[in-house]
């Protein structure tokens, strides 16, 4: 029993480093630097409620422009009147092709009003992934309290993995 409790500890505290590594990785570089080909945002707004809710955490592919299709959500850095330099993940609604160049026009599944035309340039990616234990642990994550309860759990428990091995000794069977 002892053992598979150090297993899952191993592996939640695995869990946990890798999850706040890459989060802080995404707000140290802004999001401008991929891993492996992959975006992590957090909805900020209702516009695309019921399919994301605020705080949810989407996993965004980058992706070529020639295969993403009407339907498609995606998620891209706006460059015209309010959505300027805003990320904004919103479904394809219409596509068109132009000397080679692909131009999107997108819309908050919430909203009436469609967004600003714009083009390939502007695709961080379509969404990949809508990842429910992360969109959890980022609504915890907004909360300042949370916040802190979760880094300090994670930095306590690493700690003393650390630490213990060269402290504390366990009682060993003698033959």
């Amino acid at each position: 029993m002892k053992m598979l409790w150090k297993i899952i500890k191993g592996c939640l505290t695995v869990f946990l480093i890798l999850m706040l590594l890459v989060v802080l990785f995404q707000k140290i570089t802004d999001s401008k630097i991929t891993i492996g080909n992959i975006y992590i945002f957090q909805v900020a707004t209702s516009s695309m409620t019921p399919e994301y809710q605020v705080g949810d955490v989407i996993i965004v592919k980058k992706e070529e422009a020639k295969n993403i299709e009407v339907g498609d959500d995606v998620t891209y850095l706006g460059k015209a009147s309010s959505v300027k330099d805003l990320r904004i993940t919103h479904r394809v609604i219409r596509k068109r092709e132009e000397n080679g160049k692909f131009y999107f026009t997108t819309k908050g599944i919430a909203n009436e009003v469609e967004d600003p035309e714009i083009s390939e340039d502007s695709l961080y990616g379509k969404v990949a992934y809508h990842t429910v234990i992360f969109s959890f642990l980022g609504r915890l994550m907004t909360n300042v309290v949370w916040y802190y309860v979760l880094f300090i759990a994670v930095g306590v428990s690493v700690s003393y993995d650390i630490i213990a091995p060269h402290f504390i000794k366990e009682d060993e069977d003698e033959s």
